[in-house]
């Protein structure tokens, strides 16, 4: 869900460097987030610490932006039962689940 939300994020950067900034979300969902601003090289697998208002929890990052899409990245909870975003902000739960497809429209035509 877009969504543009000023968290902090502390962690160690590829280089042993510590990093602590204030960075705007792109988008949200209840268990990870797509941050942007970030200046700092972390890889992906590296843990973070974000701090949204006064939740905080860590997060595993999962993607790193190339050129194009230089200092986003993308973050995944490793506290699963922690959510720090706002009930207000997020979609509503059913908008998280998948649901399959019935059963017709997966199988191949005759």
């Amino acid at each position: 869900m877009l969504a543009k939300l000023h968290v902090r994020i502390a962690g160690i950067d590829a280089t042993g460097r510590p990093i602590l900034l204030m960075v705007p979300t792109r988008n949200i969902s209840r268990q990870g987030a797509l941050l942007q601003g970030i200046q700092g090289m972390l890889k992906v697998g590296e843990i973070v610490a974000i701090t949204y208002k006064t939740s905080k929890a860590r997060f595993r990052v999962t993607w790193v932006g190339d050129a194009e899409r230089a200092g986003q990245i993308g973050v995944q909870s490793i506290e699963t039962e922690k959510c720090i975003w706002d009930a207000t902000t997020l979609p509503p739960m059913a908008a998280d689940m998948y649901v399959a497809p019935p059963a017709t429209e997966r199988k191949g035509s005759p």
